[in-house]
Formats: C-alpha cells, sequence, structure tokens
C-alpha cells in the first residue's frame, strides 16, 4: 500500500461518495471484521438513531459511562472540522498516526482478501471499531449515519437501542413520511435487548412499539413520558428537574441555551435507569449525582454554541430541528430583551434538504437581518437558489444578503462585529466550515 500520510488518508476516505443507495449488505461489512479478528466482539454497544439529537444523546451516554470508570468509545457522524472526531475514547479524537493505522488494517485486509470498496460510512465504522478493540474500550456508544435499518451500525449487535426525536430528513432514502422514517431508524433494533426511544411524535410511537413488540425487546421505554419541570433558563445556562417511572432528578444543569438538549437530557436519564440499573439499586444518590455531573460537563458544538461573543452556531437542517432552535431563539432573545441588540439569521443548506420548509420554521422568529451564503462542497445550495428562497419565505420582512462564499461572508462579520447577534443553522457542513475557519 503507498499510502502513507495522515492527509493521504483522508483524502482517499473523503473521495468517497457520502451518500448512496447502494449499500453493501451487512454480510460484507461482517466478513471485514472476522478477518480483522471481530474486533466488535467482548465490547458493550448501545446504538443510537433518530433524525435530531442522536449526536448530543450519544455524547451525554458516552459521558457518562466514562464517568462511571468505563473506558468507553464513542462513533460520530458526521464530523464539523477535522474526520478525527468521529473517532474518540475517553471524549479524546483518535490520533492522526491512528487514524492511518487503522485505514492502513482494513486496506491491506481489502486487498488481500479482495472484498469490494466499503462505503464512505461503512469504512468509518469498520476503522472505528478496530481502533475501540485497540483502545481495549469496554463500551461503545455508536451513532448511526443515514437510517437505521441499512446502516452499517446495525451490522452488529447492541445492548441497548436508543432513539431519539423523528422528523423529516433525507427523504430520498428514508421517505416522506413520518411512519416511513420511524421504520428506518427503528430498524436498528435487532434484537430482544432494551430499547428507549423519544421520538416527539404519536405516528412515529406507533411504528417504534410495532418493531418492539415483534422483536421482543425489553423493557422498552418511551422517554416522552418523563415530565420536564421547574425549566429556568438564565445566561448561565438551562436548570431543571425531571421525573421518570423511578426518580425525580432535581438540580440538574445544563450549559447551553438550546433548550432541545432537555428532551435528550431526558432520553440519556432514562437509558441511564437501565444501563446502569446495579449502580441505580444500590446508592440511588450516587446514581442522581453522577446524572448531574455528566449534565454539567456536557458540550457539544454546532448545537446553539457561542464560538465567539454575539456569534451562535447550530447545525439544525430539517424543519423539526428549525422548530426546536426557533424556540431557543426566541429564549435567546428573551435574555437579551433589555438590550438593544439587532438580530441576524445566516443561512446556508444543502440543496437536497427541504429548504423552504426550515427557513419557514426559522422564520418564526423576528430578525432583523437574513445573510445566505453557500458552504464549500458539491451538495451546497448555490447562492442564487437561496437568494430565491430567502426573498419567497422572509423577503418582506428582513433585509436579504447574499454572498458567494463563507469566507466572505465571515470577513463581512468582522467587518459589523457590534450590537448583533448572530445565528448560523441551515447544515452542519456550513457550521463545520465557519468553526474551522474562526479556529
Amino acid at each position: 500500500m503507498e499510502i502513507q500520510s495522515y492527509r493521504e488518508v483522508v483524502d482517499r476516505i473523503l473521495s468517497i461518495p457520502k451518500f448512496t443507495k447502494e449499500k453493501h449488505g451487512f454480510e460484507v461489512i461482517r466478513s471485514y471484521l472476522e478477518a480483522l479478528g471481530h474486533p466488535e466482539r467482548g465490547i458493550q454497544v448501545i446504538h443510537v438513531a433518530g433524525t435530531n439529537g442522536k449526536g448530543s444523546v450519544t455524547r451525554m451516554l458516552a459521558g457518562l459511562l466514562g464517568k462511571t470508570g468505563k473506558r468507553t468509545g464513542a462513533f460520530y457522524s458526521p464530523h464539523l472540522v477535522r474526520m478525527n472526531e468521529r473517532i474518540q475514547v475517553n471524549a479524546r479524537e483518535i490520533g492522526d498516526e491512528a487514524l492511518v493505522s487503522v485505514f492502513r488494517a482494513v486496506e491491506e485486509v481489502r486487498e488481500e482478501r479482495h472484498f469490494p470498496q466499503l462505503t464512505f460510512f461503512e469504512l468509518l465504522f469498520v476503522m472505528a471499531m478496530v481502533h475501540f478493540h485497540e483502545e481495549q474500550v469496554d463500551c461503545v456508544v455508536l451513532e448511526t449515519g443515514l437510517g437505521g435499518r441499512l446502516d452499517a451500525t446495525t451490522s452488529i449487535p447492541a445492548e441497548l437501542y436508543v432513539i431519539t426525536q423523528v422528523g423529516l430528513d433525507h427523504e430520498e432514502y428514508l421517505g416522506h413520511t413520518i411512519p416511513e422514517v420511524a421504520g428506518e431508524k427503528a430498524g436498528i433494533i435487532t434484537g430482544s435487548s432494551p430499547v428507549v426511544w423519544n421520538s416527539g411524535s404519536e405516528e412515529a410511537d406507533r411504528v417504534i412499539r410495532d418493531r418492539i413488540e415483534r422483536m421482543g425487546a425489553s423493557p422498552a421505554v418511551n422517554a416522552g413520558n418523563a415530565r420536564i419541570r421547574d425549566l429556568r433558563i438564565s445566561p448561565s445556562g438551562i436548570d431543571f428537574s425531571i421525573k421518570t417511572d423511578y426518580y425525580s432528578y432535581d438540580l440538574l444543569h445544563l450549559d447551553t441555551l438550546a433548550v432541545y438538549q432537555v428532551d435528550n437530557a431526558a432520553t440519556v436519564i432514562c437509558a441511564a435507569e437501565l444501563l446502569l440499573q446495579e449502580l441505580r439499586e444500590k446508592d440511588p444518590q450516587g446514581f442522581i449525582r453522577l446524572i448531574r455531573e455528566m449534565l454539567q460537563d456536557f458540550r457539544w458544538e454546532g448545537r446553539l454554541t457561542e464560538v465567539r461573543p454575539g456569534l451562535w452556531l447550530d447545525g439544525a437542517h430539517n424543519p423539526s430541528a428549525a422548530t426546536r432552535l426557533a424556540e431557543s431563539v426566541k429564549e435567546l432573545q428573551k435574555l437579551h430583551s433589555g438590550e438593544r441588540l439587532g438580530w441576524r439569521l445566516v443561512y446556508g443548506a444543502s440543496a437536497d434538504k427541504n429548504m423552504e420548509e426550515t427557513l419557514r420554521q426559522l422564520a418564526t422568529v423576528h430578525w432583523d437581518e437574513l445573510w445566505l451564503v453557500p458552504y464549500t462542497g458539491a451538495r451546497s445550495a448555490a447562492k442564487e437558489e437561496l437568494e430565491f428562497l430567502g426573498e419567497k419565505v422572509m423577503g418582506e420582512t428582513v433585509k436579504i444578503t447574499a454572498f458567494p462564499e463563507v469566507s466572505s461572508m465571515l470577513n463581512r462579520l468582522k467587518e459589523e462585529e457590534g450590537h448583533t447577534c448572530t445565528i448560523v443553522a441551515g447544515s452542519l457542513y456550513l457550521v463545520g466550515e465557519i468553526r474551522g475557519s474562526i479556529k
């Protein structure tokens, strides 16, 4: 194999199409894992799927398990700035040399056994499992890439299945209705292991329950039934309490203004009650302290995070995520209601997304300006398309400016720093490009 450097490996992986209907069956992935010595064996697997919130839930669960002393791997999708973000052990990204090493290991197996080339996500998943084995992790939290039923992460059994909010996204691949999408997400349930879900939709709930019954999965907990109480939002974050079937969790705090993270916290707490049942029964107060500490320490970039004063980044890229972001921005505006601030939305998106409906949800917020900008990448909507949709949805209410690329938008932002809050949304690729430029 001629590839030697980290940059060459990353370029090779990025050359593989990210989205394709042509996926290999699980047999191909399992053949790779077998040839690599079954790196997945002996590891406790928690599998997370959903339209929105699955990255945050994966992060929270990995953080919680790490606090119990377990060496914990986490597999994320997508990354914001560097590919290394996708594969982490105890919240530390895989190093450049290790990334090259596991890539070479998988490629050598492909060449020796004449296996078919894995797709982009399949390759990263197999690489992650090799790394987790080498790092001798006790458990791993896997975030699905696309859907769930046919996702590479579903090729190995899990000891707990978690499904987060279900909404319309990637409709070309997953379906045009909530029940269709829910069926794809619930497809991660391939055995009788426990299930926790918080879909936010009665239609999705029915599909998930049907899958649970057919697979004989037990116990099954609908985290959407957890009661959220005493929610208070302040500049320092969100304080709240949660009541589940087992316990009341008071004095909880999240260092974020993204209100949707409270629902994700409820999902994680219900999952923790199953995962850490022994600790919960032996030391209830210690268990609750662990939950509090995990939530206090939780950080997740690109989810309404302030990267410099007045500049907030959020990866809301579909209508349901935009609805939840709008709720949070309205709360942020209330906190600044006594100040003479302007409010600016920066929006860019992938051309295959439901941009019009996403913008309509974001338009429920009062904005003074709308800036439109394509991100760097073949999937991005062009400047002209963004401008057309911006005028169509919000043209009569805000001042609209369109930029040809992110760099010119950032230059303008520097010139106009001051009494304006800027919220960036529409695509994690846009968020990642801006975050990388700022870093």
